[in-house]
């Protein structure tokens, strides 16, 4: 098995096993977002501490295997991160999509499998969609 086989096998297995696929009860901040260039849809929830840590997030929502995939990876890597870390995190993964810059940060974990999505500029915002509804979820708070 090469790579690239690999990396569909883990795309597909967070697509139809997806990891904190639920509504969460006990959240401090939640945000509905839609894909812009297509029909996916999810509502995210987080719990942010005071030092700005996410404890916990989790999603519902429905789309194609990608945006799924990305929201069930995109939980784990942003669990038990600070706000800031994840936005740093957000630059490396626009740059791998939208420029396709090779990144080897093993702090992106299995978003790694996205790397060749730069070739495809309809799935863009498929990949990105977690990191765009956070990044508004994170501005809705501040302002």
């Amino acid at each position: 098995m090469n790579l690239s086989e690999f990396y569909k096998k883990v795309i597909l297995d967070h697509a139809k096993n997806k990891r904190n696929h639920r509504k969460m009860d006990a959240f401090t901040h939640k945000i509905h977002y839609k894909n812009p260039t297509c029909g996916d849809v999810m509502t995210m929830y987080a719990r942010i501490n005071d030092e700005e840590t996410l404890e916990d997030v989790s999603f519902i929502g429905e789309g194609c295997f990608i945006s799924m995939a990305s929201s069930s990876m995109f939980t784990i890597v942003a669990k038990g991160r600070t706000v800031k870390e994840i936005q740093e995190l957000s630059l490396l993964m626009n740059e791998m999509i939208l420029d396709g810059k090779e990144t080897e940060d093993e702090r992106l974990e299995d978003m790694i499998c996205f790397k060749d999505i730069h070739k495809l500029p309809a799935r863009y915002n498929c990949v990105l969609m977690p990191w765009q509804a956070l990044e508004k979820l994170i501005k809705a708070e501040r302002t």
